[in-house]
This record gives structure tokens, C-alpha cells and sequence, in this order.
């Protein structure tokens, strides 16, 4: 907003004589700019000038108004101020705590990339549920094929394929993407797939909610009848187990898939099949748990949140807790609460500024009064809101089980910074009254009182 108090009119002002508002909204002016660290535009003489400026009736009761006006604003700016600080070294201390979950979550991710430790018969276990779950697992007919093709084409032909770029959704996306010089191998083998399916080698069956439209086409499709897109339409209709595709000599690919360990296969039935497995042949009895399985040491991921933890209350170098985890979940809401009450405090003098701004005409930020402590505080409320989301969000499979801390820190709830600020109808009963009553030392006190926070919480019971 450009700047009207300039020295050029504060000479013409005082040249030609001031009134009681002029005057008054001169001293205000500066001491606002002396806030806002700008530099003054009035000059010792000036403000002597000023105070010294005869008046009487009208415009010594205007000149006294912006008198508490700038009382009321001195007090505000050092009271919102502290409100602010303090809201943002209580919003920081939980913050340091949910950047320690944080960082817990990061470690543990960049673990999971590389290899698990893990004994022979520990392997084994997971080798063999693998096994398990891909022999009960149903594939379609369109995904046979697709295998059984890359199983007899030449080691370049996936390679091809992939760089066609092609999202290969359905059997037909994977006919389409084929090039032309294996379209031949292609149609082998379908016709192979439908020999095995017609002859009973291989009995396919569909999902119940496709009976109705695959029953009529798998007549056809015996019998050779089916045009081509019908035909690839069926073919991921139609599915078959792990099992009857382990048991078909004629389809030897299948025997190695089902056999051997593939990582990311049906993570979602098991979250072993996530990792990658280093397997120790000699493992010293030392490394061992009672159930003979590794025992790793403590994860470098486990010390991140060990001494938030100690210093909470929540561990202790015996791993023995001295709180539990619902007191100091109850300790961290008392805190939020009482940043929330200085939250509320900052956000209700400020209004009364702004609107006391306004109405007196005052130049001011385009954001109003304390636009730098409002952006620092709304900047912590939303990174503190925002590591609290993520931290509630469903566990990751490479994410340990919760500690101690993220338990106690899932307790708070998060910043809705609407329901702490001065509701919209008390924002126009201020806005209407503003300058009314502004004499004596309480005029801030007073229109802080009156406003109604968007909960419906009252500012008077708030400092009463």
C-alpha cells in the first residue's frame, strides 16, 4: 500500500493548522511506521508541533480517541507479538517430536530397500508361503498366455515389447503391442492355450459376476467361432489356479514362477514378500532368538525417537516407561491447548487492530496489522498439521509397528485455525463500534471481549 504520510504533506498539514482527528492520526501513523520498522516521516519538532497545537471542544475529544488509539495499539503489538512467539516455541516442541517420527518413517523406508538378514530356515518360511499363496492364486487365461509367449520368443522380444510404451491392461494390449515379426509365435501360442483349455488339460472357470456374458462365448470359442476381439475379451474372463498351471508339463515356465522367491508378489497377503533376503548359511548361535531366528541389533531407525521418548517419560535406558502413554498423550494436548489459547489471543487482538486501522484510515500492510508474525504462525500451524496427518495415515509395509511416541502423538488433534479465529458475525459488531468507547486504558481489553471465536468460545470468559 503506498504511503500517504509523507513529510511533504505532514509540512502542509502543519502549515496550515491541524485538527484534533489530523493531529491525533499524525502521532498514530508514526508510531504504527516505527512498528512496521519504516522510517518516520515526523521529525522531533513535528511531534512537538502536534502535541502543542491548540484545540477545544470537537477535536480534543478526537485527539484523545487516537491518544488510547495508540495505547491500545503500543499494548496490542507487544501482547499479539508474544501471543504469536510463544504459540510458535509450543507448536515447535510438539513439531520436534512428530520430525522424529518423521525421520523414524525415512530411515525405515531406505531400509527397506535393501536386503533383509535372515537365517536359511527363515528364508525357507518365506520361500514357501510364497509358494502357498501363488498356487491359490487365480490368474486369467490372458495372463497364461502372455507368459507362456516371453517362456518361447527370443530373450529380446519382452525388451521390444516394453519399448513400445504400450500400458498392457489386457490380453489384447499385449497382441497390439507384439511386433509384427512375432505375430506368428503369438498366435501360436493361443492356439496352444485354447488346445489345453478344450482338451480338459487346463479347465478355466469365470467369476460369477461375468457368467451371463462369458457362458454363450465359451460354446463358441470350442469350437473355433469366436472373431478375434471376442476371443481376447474371453481370454481374461477365463481363470485358472497356480496349481493346475504348477501340474502341466507342457507350460514349464510356471514350475520356476511358483518355485522361486519374487519380491513384491502379493505384498498384500504378506508383508515378508516385501524385502529383499540376505541369507546368513552360518549363523553364530549369539545372533540367534530362542525361536532360532536372526536377532538383529537395535535398528539405527529405533534411535531417531529414543531420546523424545526418554525425555518424555516414555522410555527409559532400562526400556522400562516411567509415564504411560495416555498421560503424556494428555500432557501434549495440555500444551496444544494452551498454544490454541495464545493462537486465539493473537488472532483477536490482531482484528481489533485491523479493524481499528481501517476505520481511523491508518496506511498499514495490504494483509493488516502483524502480517509478518501472522504468516510465521499460520507456517508452523500448517507444517505441524501436516506431519500430524502423515503420521495417522495407514502404515506403510515397510513401516515398523508403532512406537511408544507415535501412540502418545496420534492422542492430538490438529490445528483448525477457523474455529480459533473471531467468528464472522463479531467481526462485523467490532468493524460497526470500533472507535467507539476509545478513551482511558482498557479500549483493547474491551473490543478483545466482545468478540465470539468461530467455536462459539467467548473472549470475555478467555481472559476473565
Amino acid at each position: 500500500m503506498t504511503r500517504t504520510a509523507t513529510a511533504t504533506a505532514v509540512k502542509r498539514i502543519l502549515t496550515k493548522g491541524l485538527t484534533g482527528w489530523e493531529a491525533g492520526k499524525l502521532l498514530l501513523q508514526d508510531m504504527i511506521d516505527s512498528f512496521l520498522r519504516r522510517d518516520s516521516v515526523l521529525t522531533e519538532a513535528d511531534t512537538a508541533a502536534i502535541q502543542q497545537s491548540p484545540m477545544q471542544g470537537g477535536d480534543v475529544s478526537d485527539y484523545n480517541m487516537f491518544m488510547a488509539l495508540c495505547r491500545g495499539f503500543y499494548r496490542g503489538c507487544i501482547l499479539a507479538e508474544l501471543a504469536c512467539k510463544d504459540a510458535c516455541l509450543q507448536i515447535g516442541y510438539l513439531d520436534h517430536a512428530l520430525q522424529d517420527a518423521e525421520k523414524r518413517r525415512l530411515v525405515e523406508l531406505f531400509e527397506a530397500c535393501g536386503p533383509r538378514v535372515v537365517t536359511r530356515e527363515q528364508y525357507d518360511e518365506v520361500v514357501a508361503a510364497q509358494k502357498e499363496k501363488k498356487l491359490e492364486f487365480e490368474y486369467s487365461l490372458g495372463y497364461v498366455i502372455e507368459r507362456r509367449f516371453y517362456a518361447v520368443a527370443p530373450p529380446e522380444a519382452e525388451q521390444e515389447i516394453d519399448e513400445a510404451g504400450v500400458d498392457i491392461e489386457s490380453v489384447a494390449d499385449f497382441i497390439a503391442a507384439m511386433p509384427e515379426k512375432y505375430a506368428d509365435l503369438g498366435k501360436q501360442v493361443i492356439d496352444q492355450i485354447h488346445r489345453l483349455y478344450t482338451s480338459g488339460t487346463l479347465p478355466a472357470v469365470c467369476h460369477e459376476e461375468d457368467a451371463q456374458e462369458v457362458e454363450p462365448l465359451l460354446s463358441r470359442w470350442k469350437e473355433a467361432g469366436l472373431r478375434s476381439e471376442e476371443a481376447m475379451k474371453l481370454l481374461d474372463m477365463l481363470y485358472v489356479t497356480g496349481q493346475q498351471l504348477y501340474e502341466r508339463e507342457e507350460l514349464p515356465e510356471w514350475q520356476e514362477f511358483i518355485d522361486q522367491y519374487q519380491r513384491h508378489w502379493c505384498t498384500d497377503h504378506d508383508e515378508r514378500f516385501g524385502h529383499a533376503y540376505a541369507v546368513l548359511e552360518d549363523c553364530p548361535a549369539v545372533w540367534l532368538d530362542k525361536k532360532g531366528r536372526y536377532k538383529e541389533p537395535m535398528r539405527p531407525s529405533e534411535w531417531i525417537t529414543r531420546s523424545t521418548e526418554s525425555f518424555l517419560g516414555l522410555a527409559s535406558h532400562n526400556d522400562k516407561a516411567k509415564k504411560s502413554i495416555e498421560s503424556v498423550g494428555a500432557e501434549l494436548r495440555d500444551r496444544l491447548e494452551t498454544t490454541e489459547l495464545n493462537i486465539r489471543m493473537f488472532l483477536a487482538v490482531k482484528a481489533v487492530l485491523d479493524a481499528a486501522a481501517d476505520a481511523a484510515e491508518m496506511d498499514v500492510p495490504e494483509a493488516g496489522m502483524l502480517a509478518g508474525a501472522n504468516i510465521r504462525l499460520d507456517a508452523f500451524i500448517q507444517l505441524y498439521n501436516l506431519r500430524l496427518g502423515e503420521l495417522k495415515e495407514e502404515r506403510k509395509p515397510w513401516q515398523s509397528r508403532e512406537t511408544r511416541l507415535e501412540k502418545a502423538l496420534k492422542m492430538l488433534p490438529t490445528i483448525e485455525v477457523d474455529r480459533l479465529r473471531p467468528s464472522l458475525d463479531s467481526l462485523e459488531q467490532l468493524k460497526s463500534k470500533i472507535l467507539n468507547d476509545a478513551r482511558g486504558e482498557e479500549w483493547l481489553r474491551t473490543k478483545a471481549e466482545s468478540l465470539v471465536c468461530g467455536d462459539g468460545v467467548s473472549f470475555r470468559e478467555l481472559l476473565n
